[in-house]
């Protein structure tokens, strides 16, 4: 998605590749990731945010903002699921005593 995607997603995010300042063609922490769900980590996407993504990703380049958050959703990394709200995840998944990390 970030071959396809990359200046929507930076522009969103604010984030360019640290080495060479440009947009990443590829994710950039794929096998950190990797290595994450191997041990087990599971991701939780938010799908607000991601249809608000899609959204912007729809108007730059002209095509339908439902068919890019379906595209979006079958891309997800590993061991991720698109969940309605990744606020009340965390809220819920807290609760049973799990962590919330942040990391860009």
């Amino acid at each position: 998605m970030w071959a396809k995607y990359a200046k929507q997603f930076s522009e969103q995010s604010g984030f360019v590749d640290p080495k060479t300042k440009e947009l990443p063609s590829a994710n950039l922490y794929k096998d950190r990731l990797d290595e994450l769900t191997k041990k087990g980590v599971h991701f939780a996407v938010c799908q607000m945010s991601s249809r608000r993504i899609a959204g912007m990703i729809a108007r730059d380049t002209g095509r339908d903002a439902d068919g890019i958050l379906k595209e979006l959703a079958a891309n997800l990394v590993p061991n991720a699921r698109i969940v309605p709200a990744g606020i009340v995840a965390v809220n819920r998944a807290q609760e049973r005593g799990y962590s919330f990390v942040y990391a860009m």
